[in-house]
């Protein structure tokens, strides 16, 4: 059930106040004011088919590399939202994992309500380490 819309600075539209929509838009809230991150380096709802055109996967959040010269499938964040109590976290790792057979993102952020977890991927071995934040974006 929605009520009403809730205003989203990155697409510069109204979009449905689900309570999915609410986790996502406090992300973004804290990607622009806490790490910084140049709001035209933000995505939401981005199409992985920009990437492979053979999927019809949406990330709810993406951080571009651009700044660093990464092209669009190395990007600096990949941010999944779900609300609390829709999804369990075994389950947003099956969703990131499909993800991430298309991108190959510095950072991982997974947020299920107001829990989030941090993570770093090392490029290489594509192993991820759990970190307490993120780090100021540069």
């Amino acid at each position: 059930m929605t009520h009403g819309t809730i205003y989203d600075p990155i697409r510069k539209k109204e979009v449905p106040n689900t309570p999915e929509e609410r986790v996502r838009q406090a992300t973004v809230r804290y990607l622009l004011h806490e790490v910084k991150v140049p709001e035209h380096l933000i995505a939401v709802e981005f199409p992985l088919s920009t990437i492979d055109p053979k999927t019809d996967d949406r990330v709810d959040i993406l951080v571009h590399g651009f700044r660093t010269g990464a092209t669009m499938d190395l990007p600096w964040l990949l941010v999944e939202c779900k609300a609390p109590g829709e999804y369990t976290w075994e389950a947003l790792q099956v969703q990131l994992n499909k993800y991430l057979k298309v991108i190959t993102p510095n950072y991982v952020m997974l947020a299920l309500g107001d829990t989030v977890r941090y993570f770093v991927i090392n490029p290489e071995t594509r192993r991820f380490t759990k970190i307490d934040s993120l780090p100021q974006f540069q």
